[in-house]
């Protein structure tokens, strides 16, 4: 018998959740590992025939490869830095798929009173978390708050182009995109005639069907303090889980912890939480909701949670303590 045990990284930091469990029955599992979307992306298909696993696995790994082409912000070539660069001159065409992504950002973004805000990329681009992040100083992050706005989105139904109101503002994607380009490859999968599989993109788990021999996926949620320890562990098929923490992308400078969750209201990083999964029908709902609730912070992102239907949670706040959006949901955990 053939055991797993593995997690995903996001450069050096073990990503949110990670998968557990062991091989056995008919099918054979195959998997693969590549670097896109700045993180580590691991697909792993259970299949009678590798050739088709395969095929399904590259398949998939392309369409991340193409959304990360297409919306990435570091990536001078693809659509959201154009939109970022010209937005602000006229409306840019993007297409019916990124027309229809940027409505459910806003969306989210009424959803969750600005908590979620795709708009955040004036004022993250000044703490360069990507270089290994700074402390801005306040003058200069109270200078870039006015372009923080998703109300500030302009969109042409006609033409599915987007522009901004206001000179100087940007997108930012990566609490969406992510999850959305996981459901995206998803269906290329499916579409391949694959039924039991995974793709975990640094901790955006989407999973459909179960691992061989049982009825589910075994998923761990990682501590977020204690690196490579889990948390809690979840039995999981045919769903989306993701966590968002302040443990993924953060520097320490005198002392705190910056991490890369911004609220948009203060450009800061959101305190209250340390870690935020939530498990949804889809991986774009799932990341979207992660970060607004923990920008929310434990109560009212927990009131967040609860109000959107089918969509369940845990939140660890900044002591510790766990908050659970059901007691179903907290006896689902193996802890």
């Amino acid at each position: 018998m053939i055991c797993l045990r593995y997690w995903s990284s996001c450069g050096v930091i073990a990503a949110a959740i990670f998968m557990v469990g062991c091989l056995s029955g008919k099918e054979d599992l195959y998997n693969e590992t590549k670097i896109i979307m700045g993180t580590v992306v691991q697909i792993t298909v259970a299949h009678h025939s590798e050739e088709q696993a395969r095929a399904g696995i590259r398949a998939a790994m392309s369409e991340l490869q193409r959304v990360d082409d297409l919306l990435s912000v570091s990536k001078p070539g693809s659509l959201v830095t154009k939109i970022n660069r010209e937005g602000s001159s006229g409306k840019i065409p993007v297409g019916a798929e990124v027309f229809s992504l940027l409505r459910d950002t806003v969306a989210m973004s009424s959803a969750s009173d600005g908590a979620f805000d795709a708009t955040i990329w004036p004022v993250a681009e000044l703490w360069d978390f990507d270089k290994g992040g700074m402390v801005p100083k306040p003058t200069l992050i109270a200078s870039k708050l006015p372009l923080v706005g998703y109300q500030n989105i302009l969109f042409d139904d006609s033409a599915m182009s987007v522009g901004f109101a206001r000179q100087g503002m940007g997108l930012d994607l990566g609490a969406i995109a992510k999850g959305w380009a996981v459901d995206r490859a998803m269906e290329k999968l499916k579409s391949l005639g694959i039924r039991n599989a995974i793709i975990d993109a640094g901790g955006d788990l989407r999973i459909i069907g179960a691992r061989p021999g049982k009825d589910f996926w075994k998923i761990g949620v990682q501590h977020p303090r204690e690196p490579g320890a889990l948390l809690t562990t979840f039995s999981l098929r045919d769903t989306a889980i993701v966590t968002s923490g302040d443990y993924e992308r953060f520097f320490i400078a005198e002392g705190i912890r910056y991490h890369h969750i911004l609220e948009p209201a203060t450009g800061q990083p959101a305190r209250g939480c340390r870690s935020v999964t939530v498990v949804a029908a889809t991986a774009e709902e799932a990341d979207a909701c992660a970060t607004a609730a923990f920008v929310l912070g434990p109560q009212k992102g927990l009131a967040f949670l609860r109000a959107r239907p089918g969509l369940q949670g845990l939140i660890v706040d900044d002591r510790g303590a766990l908050h659970w959006t059901d007691e179903a949901f907290e006896r689902m955990a193996g802890r």
